[in-house]
């Protein structure tokens, strides 16, 4: 009987020793939670880092078609482009607050390292990166060449009477006298009126009638009567419109006459007067060439020389030269591109910025939707020329 009780005890005590662990336990994972909740994540968002009332200043200078300058109808400036719409989907997701800062190009580096600015819209270099943090890129174009397009009279002449010109208007006219040499067999017979007897005068009949007939003008002057004419007319006229096609082809491809650097020589360069943006991926790469070149504040203005004939080529990047061109220059301007030195457009920020990984990560998120590609649509050239 007591062992019987004994047992009893010892169940009853095993029984509040789990309740009482288990309890414990419980209390402990509380504890645990409210620790790691009351410590700020790695992951939060620039809510948390940046104090509510901060008005981040965005610095940022015109180039097309990534950062647009205008004016609205109160004539207040306002700002359009690839990158500032990215900018504002971004802030807008992120919940920022943010004034736009126009500054020069060159200043921006400085501005962000003395805290004048938070955030800049700008390309990223090495020498560049050196000094401030950058985020993911979010858009890479090339460089380019803008030289000022020449057609001059002896040019065109020098084209006419390449050997390239000649040997097609040869073989052309052999066709033409072939075609026209059958077509008289077939009917200076049986059509006196339009195809002479003489074999001379009834060749350069049926010469005229096949070149008349490829060119589509059809005067109408001389046609074929007989059944071998009349098919032979059918089969040239097939032909002819496949032979017109190619020859056009093989015309504009002599007569047209483009005097930009296709593709870019490094040595025409050294041999020309050149202009560039200071401290840019192309005044990088010119430098690196050993190529002199003449500074400008920014690419419209090095376009402007070229136009006016003070500097012989200007090199920046291409998507920024075939907007300019096309929109201030009407494609007066020859833009070549070169395919290389990528220049890649992002944001700069100071150096340990806490909104780094806050924007690469809405910033890829904001990549990889559809709307993305609609933008890029809406704002870039869709061809060169």
């Amino acid at each position: 009987m007591e062992a019987k009780r004994g047992r009893v005890l010892v169940s009853k005590m095993k029984r509040r020793f789990y309740r009482l662990s288990a309890l414990l336990i419980f209390l402990l994972l509380i504890f645990i939670q409210s620790l790691t909740l009351a410590q700020p994540s790695q992951n939060s968002t620039p809510n948390t880092l940046i104090p509510k009332e901060k008005t981040l200043i965005v610095g940022l200078s015109p180039v097309p078609p990534f950062i647009i300058k205008s004016s609205n109808n109160q004539g207040n400036t306002d700002w359009d482009g690839v990158g500032v719409q990215l900018w504002r989907e971004i802030a807008y997701e992120l919940d920022l607050d943010y004034e736009w800062r126009e500054v020069q190009a060159e200043q921006s580096i400085n501005q962000l390292k003395s805290g004048k600015l938070d955030v800049a819209l700008m390309t990223a270099t090495a020498p560049r990166e050196e000094q401030v943090d950058f985020t993911q890129s979010y858009f890479a174009t090339t460089l380019g060449v803008a030289t000022k397009q020449k057609q001059r009279l002896w040019e065109i002449v020098k084209a006419v009477i390449s050997p390239q010109f000649l040997k097609i208007c040869f073989w052309v006219t052999v066709i033409l006298f072939v075609v026209g040499l059958l077509c008289w067999v077939f009917e200076h017979k049986s059509n006196e009126k339009m195809y002479n007897k003489s074999p001379i005068k009834g060749i350069w009949d049926g010469f005229w009638w096949a070149g008349v007939t490829m060119t589509t003008i059809g005067y109408g002057d001389k046609a074929p009567h007989t059944i071998g004419g009349r098919i032979l007319a059918l089969l040239w006229m097939l032909v002819a419109m496949g032979l017109t096609a190619s020859l056009t082809a093989s015309l504009t491809s002599l007569l047209v006459l483009d005097q930009g650097i296709q593709p870019i020589q490094v040595q025409q360069l050294k041999t020309m007067q050149v202009g560039s943006i200071a401290n840019s991926t192309a005044a990088r790469y010119l430098t690196l060439e050993q190529i002199q070149f003449q500074t400008f504040s920014n690419p419209a203005d090095g376009l402007k020389a070229v136009d006016e004939g003070k500097i012989d080529a200007f090199v920046h990047d291409t998507t920024t030269l075939w907007t300019i061109n096309k929109n201030d220059f009407k494609k007066l301007i020859h833009v070549e591109d070169t395919g290389i030195q990528a220049s890649h457009y992002t944001f700069a920020l100071p150096s340990n910025s806490p909104l780094r990984e806050p924007l690469n990560r809405q910033l890829l998120q904001e990549l990889s939707e559809p709307d993305w590609q609609a933008m890029l649509e809406r704002y870039l050239p869709k061809s060169s020329q």
